[in-house]
């Protein structure tokens, strides 16, 4: 049985067509990804499924009584309110039962008139309580917040004082806890760890119910997908099988897609040419326009692979500055005087690769901005080699939405003219028009790849990455390993996931 089903779907975003009657459903326990390139409108799909926007055609439908959770649902909540009561919200109703069941007991050993109904009643909701689980709910709580990597002191914080990355996790926390008929997730691993990551795998892999997730983290992709929807030249493609599977049968289907554009476009030059020579001639211009009223009803392919793009990474390099770059001495990190790790100490060498590793919130992030200069240290030091220029991408920058691509780039290098800027820009993926609209109508891996942009144009001789590859497709992905690969200089990684960086990097360090 449906639980949803989308039927002939259009929607357009300014002046981009996203989708061509695109129609699809979701059966009752079914676990599902949505795939495809950055900017192919993936989240956009989701917002439409949960109702947020709505279809310029076609039509949406939901099975009566049935449940969804959304993770950008749960962005709205109030931020002064402590992890634990808002993890625990998800059961109010079942608190407030206990408290009535309480109430009862009390009023019956009072004394008070029928007490025996008193008991009674109190009786059958301790038995719906326990029939819910309600005395291992803490139990259920730990599991998953522990799962997910919260420390204890995290839970009885306010969420505005979480990191984003752990404010991510407290929604999706809630989200798991409320066991809705369908999940709706997107990018849901962009703040986990790798260990934090398989743990959700595995939660998901025994899900009961419905999901969907959007996500371009293919090992995690891999162990959660039963069914994948690839989202392509403005249609989806439903794929029954392993991730695994559908990305062989994909490959067939594309050059099949290929193959048949081809034949098309050769089609309709055929009839085009046939018009040009007829249409003017007495004898023939009936036939010419039957051929022509063929074409203008004809459902023309869109090229193949024309919405991905190339994209084509490039940092420049400076200049050698000796043997030894950074030189790390029982360095200690932290705040507030707390350190986080124990004393850090290691040596990087000219035109080395390393990974930092590590569980989420353990410091990795910490430690590239004291490394940089941007909090202090709390003992023992680090060193830079005279005339080192580091390029820094850092997770947490804080950007203006309202800006452009071409703006932003802009406001990093205004000598640059509108030919330069839209070069770089275009380079990173972001082409046309999507280089002046605000960065709030493009996808996650579109801002990505402005940031990258930025990065680009700045010569330097040590390359710094927090979490690059969060919201990047496979194909840009790919492009960000063959650049870092190609750099000269020595370069830092903090990722999450090992299938980006395993190969590239010299070694790794635990955290």
């Amino acid at each position: 049985m449906a639980v949803l089903e989308l039927e002939n779907i259009e929607f357009n975003y300014s002046d981009k067509e996203l989708y061509n009657r695109v129609s699809f459903k979701i059966n009752a326990g079914e676990h599902c990804v949505l795939v495809g390139s950055n900017g192919a409108g993936k989240t956009t799909l989701l917002s439409l499924i949960v109702g947020d926007i709505r279809p310029d055609k076609g039509k949406i439908t939901w099975e009566p009584h049935v449940t969804y959770s959304y993770l950008d649902q749960q962005l709205s909540v109030k931020q002064d309110m402590p992890v634990k009561q808002y993890l625990y919200g998800v059961y109010q109703d079942l608190f407030d039962k206990e408290a009535q069941m309480e109430k009862l007991y009390a009023d019956a050993a009072a004394g008070e008139p029928g007490y025996e109904k008193l008991l009674d009643k109190a009786m059958r909701l301790g038995d719906e309580l326990t029939q819910k689980d309600f005395y291992s709910l803490q139990e259920k709580v730990g599991r998953l917040t522990d799962g997910l990597g919260f420390d204890k002191g995290d839970l009885d914080k306010p969420l505005r004082m979480l990191s984003s990355g752990q404010r991510e996790k407290a929604y999706l926390a809630k989200m798991l806890l409320e066991e809705k008929d369908v999940l709706i997730m997107d990018e849901p691993t962009n703040f986990l760890d790798q260990f934090q990551v398989a743990w959700l795998s595995s939660y998901l892999q025994s899900y009961p119910r419905a999901f969907l997730v959007v996500s371009h983290d293919e090992a995690f992709l891999e162990q959660i997908a039963q069914v994948t929807f690839c989202l392509e030249n403005k249609s989806v493609t439903r794929y029954k099988g392993t991730f695994e599977e559908y990305l062989l049968q994909h490959e067939l289907d594309k050059e099949q897609y290929k193959k048949n554009y081809e034949a098309q476009q050769r089609y309709i030059k055929k009839e085009e040419q046939f018009i040009a020579s007829h249409i003017v001639r007495a004898t023939s211009a009936k036939a010419a326009k039957s051929h022509r009223a063929r074409l203008e009803h004809l459902d023309v392919m869109d090229a193949p692979g024309k919405e991905e793009g190339r994209v084509h990474f490039a940092f420049p390099f400076t200049h050698d500055v000796g043997e030894k770059p950074l030189q790390v001495n029982e360095l200690v990190i932290g705040y507030d005087n707390k350190p986080l790790l124990s004393p850090i100490s290691f040596i990087l060498k000219k035109g080395e690769k390393i990974a930092i590793l590590g569980q989420n919130g353990v410091g990795k992030s910490t430690f590239l901005k004291t490394i940089l200069g941007r909090i202090p240290s709390i003992g023992g030091s680090y060193k830079w080699l005279e005339g080192t220029v580091v390029n820094y991408y850092d997770q947490d920058e804080k950007i203006n939405l309202s800006l452009s691509p071409f703006d932003y780039v802009r406001s990093y290098y205004p000598d640059l003219n509108n030919t330069q800027v839209r070069s770089a820009l275009a380079a990173c993926g972001v082409k046309k028009e999507l280089a002046m609209r605000s960065m709030s109508e493009l996808s996650g891996g579109e801002v990505t790849k402005a940031r990258f942009a930025v990065m680009t144009l700045r010569k330097a001789n040590f390359l710094v990455f927090d979490e690059p590859t969060n919201h990047l497709d496979q194909k840009a992905k790919d492009a960000l390993f063959d650049a870092i690969e190609r750099y000269p200089g020595a370069v830092i990684i903090v990722s999450h996931e090992k299938d980006f960086y395993d190969g590239l990097v010299d070694y790794e360090l635990m955290f």
